[in-house]
Formats: C-alpha cells, structure tokens, sequence
C-alpha cells in the first residue's frame, strides 16, 4: 500500500483528539463517606467494569473516524499488481529534458517545475525494493541512477532535486537510443519528460525502431499555452575600448524564434545594470533584426552593457551582455622621418591639427580624446612605443631591419600598428622588411598618384563598412564621408590570412584591413594620414571616422570582454602594487580562483575553464589595498529557443509506434497508472471505513443516553 500524498499521514496524531479530549472532560465525583458505602460499592462496581469497556469501544471508534478521514486524504493506492520480486520485476526508467526550452512559461511553474513535481509524485508512489533508472539529458547526458532499488520516497525526490537545467540542445533521439537499449528484454517502464519541442524530437522515429512489447511508455509534458518567443542572439558594440564622452554604437540581434509574428516589443539597453535607452521592435516569424543603439558614458574604466527584451514565455534568452573598456584619451605615436618638416607632409602635421580641433584649441589639446607624439629620431626603443595606445607608421618613414623588428615585438606584445600608405611610401621597403616581420595584412602592389583635382580619385564606399563603430557612416549620421577624395592611393594584391577589410572604397576595392594576432593587430590604411593631394580633408565629418579607426588600433592589447561559453576569460592587469589575486564570478554561481601570472608587460589573469552558461560575468583583481572589477559579458548561441511544437502527423506517427500515454499533470499520470493496472485507489474503501466508523461511534454513543 503506498499514498498519493505521503506528507498527509502525519495528520494520523489527530487521532489522539477523542482521548484527550475524555480525560479534559469526564467527570469527576465528589467522595462523601456514610453508612451504607460498602452495599453501594459493590453495586457500582459491576457497573463500572461494563461500562469502562463501553468507553473504550466508544473512544477507539471516534479515533478511527479522525485517522480513516486522515487516510482518505492521504489517497492510498495498492501496488499489488506491480511484482516486487527479481524474476518478473518491473524496471522503471526516467528520461529527462535538461535543455533550458525546459524553463519556458509565463509565470512559475515553468515547464520544468512542473515536470518536477509530476516527477516527485511518480517516485512517491513506488514502494521500497523496486527498480529505477534515471537518465539526464543535458549538456553532459549520463545515468544519474542505474538500476538501484527504491530506498523511500524522500531518497527518491532528493535526487530528482539534483536535476538542472543547462544551456544547451539536447538530442531525444540520442536519449531514447541510450534509454531503450538500458534494460532491454524485461518488463520496463519509460517515462520521457520532455516538452514538444519539434527540434528536439527529429529523428527520434529512427531511434524507436528497437522498442519492443514489454515497454511500456509514458510521456510527461505539462501544456504551454503561449509559445512566442524572442531572443536576443548577440550584442556586440562598436569597439570595446571607447572613449570617453564621445558616442559609439551598441548593436543588439534580436529573432523571433516562434510561428507567430511579435509587434512592439521592447529592447532595452542598460550600463552596469541602469536603464539607458530603448527601442521597439516588430518581427515577422523567423525573422532578425539587428539594431543599434549609440551610447556615451562619461566614467573611464570598465562598464557592462546588457540589451534585455522585455519579458516573454522564455525569459532565459531574453538579455546578453558585453564588457568595455572606457579611456580618457587615445595616445598616438607618429613615427617620421627626420626631414619631413613640411605641414601636411607627415601625419603628424594633421593628426596634431585634427586633435587641436578635437579637443576644441591649442590650449586644451593635452585635454581632448587624441593625443598625438611626433617622434622623429632615427632610432625607436620598444619602451618608447609601449607608452602609447598605437604607432602611426608615417608612409615617408624610412624602414630599417632594426626598425621593423621593433615594431614587430610591439605588436606581439599587444600594441596596435597603423600603416599609413602615402604617396611617398617605399613600398619594395614595406613589402621586404615589413611582409617577413608578419606585419603586413595585405600586399601592397602598385602605388596610384593621380593630378590633384583631376578626373581619377577614389572615395569611400557609404556601404562597405565591416567594421561595426563605422556603420552609422552609412547613414551620415557620424557624418557624410563621401566628401573626402582620395588622389594617391595603394593598391594591393594578395590580403595576408586572417586579414580582415574594415572599409572599402567605392568601386570596391579595400581602403583598411586589419589583421589581428593573438595580442596586438596591424591597420593598413591604402591612403596616408597626411591630408596631402586631398587624402583626407580637414572636416569635422572626417574626426569621428579617424576616432573610430584609432580607438580600434589601441584595443588591440585588451583581452575580448565578450567570450563565448566554456571561452577562457584573460585580463592584463598592469600598473602597482601588482595583483595578490582574482576571481572569476557570474550571477548566481559560486565564485572561483582564476590565475595569475607575471609578464613584462603586466599580471596575466585567467580564468581557463571560463563559464558553461551564458550571463553578466567579471573578474574581481585584488591587490595590496583596493580591488578593481572588470566586467565580462558571456554569451552562448541560441540553440534551444525555437519552441515550435512538432508537427501532427509527426505525433501521430511517434505516439502510434511507442503505444504511449500522454500526461500533462500528476493527477492524469496516476489516473493512467490505475487505467493501465499499475496501481489501484482504494479512497473508496477508506471512505466507507469512515462511514462505518462513525455509525458505529453513533450506536455507543446512543447505550450512553
């Protein structure tokens, strides 16, 4: 005999409720000594002894009544029909969904929860002795319980306690391929709690071709009832190290996952967990978007932006998150030759102009988001180019092997190069001592000098940005670059592997590539830097097009703030006292050491293992007497995030092969257990028992009137 509702039992102590209640109330006589007092004993006596035995059967029947009524509650069942036994016994397996569709719902219970608690009542319900199974299916599928005898019910539920749900898709039929071949050829029972989800179940009618007739089998999916669902697939922004007080773009991919077309959904962006801005969105069915939102934060140091939909059926997917670096300024060094005094016949002629108009005059220039060091002696120490954010290879600098072997450990250590082709660029130069220092993204070929003015020029393509910060060029809203005509420029052959193009002219041709190492990158610019034949024009639309590509050169030494799951985390921590130590948090996950080692540059900190689920995360550096958090956003693919039910026929075709029963709810799992001989109520009996208890109690109570 086992009970639906175990925890009722505990009522049974109510039935202690009569026989307090008598010994609180029977009355108690008064003892008055006279003559006749041994002939009145006696008689009393015989009395007594009856009707102490009257009481008895009165009090037993009421405690009955209160401790049946208890029972009745309890909901007993009899397992008679199930065999207990080794020879002939029942095997009991549990496959479960721990893929996070799992948490899809409006309002708890999410599908999970109440797949749980379905769970919990099934395992309740078996008696001590009998054989289960439980397979997780997650993102580590295992058996989690294989083929143990039941201790009790409370052992049972602690383990089901155990399950979680991960990010990650999980493959049905892999699941029952493993759960139909666990325990083949005997009497088995498989219950499979999964929602219907269409992406988790292809190919499971390959996988059933196996099942045989002593598998018996369940399948467990409360309803869902709302099934739209929007997804944030990737937020990214422009650069992650921006400069203070000047905007740059966030761009958040959003998808409709779900069948039905979503209107006025909003995507908020927040700063270190503040609601910045916002923006509304309608999608069609299986449609993307990506949208862009510019930010400006005025605080230097390391920020966490999150773009977050507002809520919907499956809240798990609806935010992303990304970490950046904020400086003060971007420090340029331009290296020059000695003899290139003229004012536009270096860049560093016109960089100076354009960070004196940045920072809004000559006075205020040491003040303004560019920086720039004109450096023009005939040899360069590598400590001198790591005091800045990038180098500026002018186009005239003459290229030595020493030289070119300098710049080639800057950048392997971090720093960001920009080659600034102008008309009076050596390119045989460039290509022998540059190409072999793996320092050239592409080849350059041919130089181009055309009549300033005259009828051949180039101009940048409004649609040929790669790189995400130029993109507002493609709507003038950083400005109309169009403007800017180019009368020399480089033209090149091969783009070195990995190369990226950041910019393109328009007849298509590549204007900036970039090519990344593992720390530091190369930015070769077709153009020079030295607005001479009208290279670039002294124009306010042009600063902010320079700003981006500086401030992308410079993050080249930081370590992405945006990591894939299971990505290692890294973080170079420079400046004294050096770190005593670090750990790698995320939202609610316990925190863990990450490591830390010394270089030349600065403290390595990593966090190898990095983290299995999408979320905010940070590094927490410690040092002698402060701490500083650097913010890391994790993000994962969206693998899980369609829940779009599997097709009918396709049910039809699964439920005709397996014979299986569908429960949506405890009550319909253990109506369908009784229906099919596993288990049978006797709430009737024990309502009759209660009846006939209480006309009993009826009838003493009656001798006593």
């Amino acid at each position: 005999m086992t009970f639906v509702h175990p925890a009722v039992l505990i009522g049974l102590i109510l039935g202690a409720i009569p026989i307090i209640v008598y010994y609180l109330m029977r009355f108690r006589s008064l003892r008055v000594p006279w003559g006749a007092d041994y002939i009145l004993e006696r008689a009393l006596a015989r009395w007594r002894k009856k009707l102490y035995w009257d009481q008895i059967i009165l009090l037993a029947l009421r405690a009955l009544v209160v401790m049946a009524l208890v029972l009745a509650f309890a909901r007993p069942q009899s397992r008679a029909a199930r065999s207990t036994g080794t020879d002939g016994a029942v095997l009991r397996v549990l496959l479960v969904d721990g893929s996070y569709s799992m948490l899809a719902g409006r309002s708890p219970p999410t599908l999970f929860d109440a797949s749980l608690e379905i769970m919990r009542e099934l395992v309740s319900s078996w008696e001590r002795g009998e054989m289960w199974s439980l397979y997780a299916l997650d993102s580590r599928p295992r058996w989690v319980v294989d083929r143990a005898a039941v201790v009790d019910a409370d052992h049972s539920r602690a383990i089901l306690d155990t399950l979680k749900v991960e990010e990650t898709a999980v493959s049905l039929a892999a699941g029952l391929k493993a759960v139909l071949a666990h325990g083949a050829g005997q009497r088995r029972e498989i219950y499979i709690v999964a929602d219907d989800q269409a992406s988790n179940w292809a190919d499971v009618d390959q996988a059933i071709a196996d099942a045989d007739e002593q598998t018996r089998v369940f399948w467990i999916h409360p309803p869902l009832a709302d099934r739209r669902n929007l997804a944030v697939t990737r937020l990214e922004a422009g650069h992650e190290r921006v400069l203070r007080g000047f905007s740059f773009p966030v761009y958040a991919d959003v998808r409709n996952f779900s069948a039905e077309a979503v209107r006025d959904a909003e995507l908020s962006v927040l700063v270190n967990g503040a609601k910045t801005g916002a923006k509304r969105v309608s999608l069609q069915p299986g449609q993307s978007v990506r949208l862009a939102l510019n930010l400006r934060l005025d605080t230097a140091g390391p920020h966490l932006i999150t773009a977050r939909l507002s809520d919907d059926v499956l809240p798990f997917d609806n935010a992303l998150s990304a970490g950046v670096e904020v400086a003060p300024a971007v420090s340029l060094l331009v290296l020059r030759d000695a003899g290139r005094t003229g004012k536009f016949e270096s860049s560093a002629g016109f960089l100076g102009l354009a960070a004196r108009m940045l920072a809004g005059g000559s006075t205020k220039e040491a003040e303004g988001p560019l920086r720039i060091t004109d450096y023009s002696d005939a040899t360069c120490a590598l400590s001198t180019l790591q005091k800045h954010d990038a180098v500026v290879l002018d186009g005239g600098r003459t290229l030595t092997p020493d030289l070119a072997e300098t710049l080639r450990q800057y950048v392997e250590q971090g720093g960001g190069l920009i080659l600034a082709a102008d008309a009076s660029a050596d390119l045989a130069a460039w290509r022998g001592l540059l190409g072999p220092a793996n320092l050239l993204p592409a080849v350059p070929a041919r130089l181009r000098n055309e009549a300033l003015a005259g009828p051949v020029f180039r101009q940048l393509s409004r649609t040929g940005f790669d790189l995400p910060a130029l993109r507002d060029f493609e709507n003038d809203a950083d400005g109309d670059l169009s403007q800017v005509r180019f009368f020399s420029w480089v033209e090149c052959d091969t783009p070195a592997p990995g190369a990226e193009t950041l910019a393109r002219f328009d007849d298509g041709s590549t204007y900036a590539w970039r090519r990344r190492l593992e720390r530091g990158s190369v930015l070769m610019l077709a153009a020079g830097l030295n607005s001479h034949n009208n290279n670039l024009l002294v124009r306010e639309t042009v600063y902010p097009f320079l700003l981006h590509l500086f401030a992308e050169a410079a993050s080249a030494g930081q370590y992405t703030r945006r990591v894939a799951r299971n990505e290692p985390v890294r973080y170079l921590a420079t400046g004294d006292p050096p770190p005593t130590g670090a750990v790698f948090g995320l939202d609610n996950a316990e925190p863990a050491l990450a490591s830390l080692t010394p270089q030349a540059q600065g403290m390595f900190v990593e966090y190898a293992p990095g983290s299995s689920r999408s979320g905010p995360a940070s590094l927490l550096v410690l040092r002698e007497n402060s701490s500083e958090r650097i913010w890391i956003g994790v993000q994962g693919e969206r693998t899980d995030s369609s829940l779009t039910a599997m097709a009918p026929a396709y049910r039809e075709q699964l439920a005709e092969t397996l014979a299986w029963t569908e429960a949506g709810s405890a009550r319909e799992l253990m109506d369908a257990l009784e229906a099919d001989g596993s288990g049978a109520e006797r709430y009737g009996w024990v309502l009759l028992a209660v009846l006939l208890f209480a006309m009993g109690e009826l009838l003493m109570g009656l001798r006593f009137v």
